[in-house]
């Protein structure tokens, strides 16, 4: 980035000052925030191979748990990718999976989340045991309400918490934020 800018004439100390400010691109691997120990990050990954590298790297990382909060997108690659996307979402510690944002395709493939959830090892599926919160690692929710406030129930502090897909997860990302941050001021 340096060569490439200095070769159309910016200056050495302008290169230096763009790098010192540049804080990393957007949505990929962007810390939103940390509540209570809790830290969320945000990341556009929506293929197999980019959730696959994104999750080996979150679980290198010093954290107790790893929450992927993952919104597969447009029926087709998920129906082509299931068994890949299966075996990147079994990384992490836990997977919580949201509908398929069909995008500008109608669902002609017959897929649904709860198809991936069922291939992820060792996955319980909706319904399931409420009692019991740590005897499922995948669940499916319809709607962004019920991602956050069962994320917002169940991550303790320590934990990463890491939405991933290139739809509008990220909303969720801010949801949490903000219902983390409110239960916090409750207390």
């Amino acid at each position: 980035a340096a060569a490439a800018a200095m070769y159309v004439g910016v200056s050495f100390a302008d290169v230096a000052k763009g790098l010192a400010e540049f804080r990393g691109a957007g949505r990929r691997f962007e810390k939103k925030g940390e509540v209570n120990g809790i830290t969320l990050v945000d990341d556009y990954a929506h293929h197999p191979t980019e959730l696959t590298a994104t999750l080996k790297a979150a679980m290198d990382m010093p954290f107790r748990k790893v929450w992927a909060v993952f919104q597969p997108f447009t029926f087709s690659r998920t129906s082509m990718l299931l068994d890949e996307f299966a075996q990147a979402l079994s990384i992490p510690d836990h997977a919580v999976l949201t509908d398929i944002m069909g995008s500008r395709e109608k669902n002609t493939f017959h897929i649904f989340t709860r198809q991936l959830g069922e291939k992820i090892p060792g996955a319980v599926w909706f319904p399931q045991d409420e009692s019991d919160p740590e005897t499922t690692d995948a669940r499916k929710y319809e709607n962004f309400d019920q991602v956050t406030n069962y994320i917002c129930d169940h991550a303790q502090p320590g934990d990463l918490v890491i939405t991933l897909g290139c739809g509008d997860v990220n909303k969720v990302n801010k949801m949490i934020l903000e219902e983390l941050t409110r239960r916090q001021n409750t207390k």
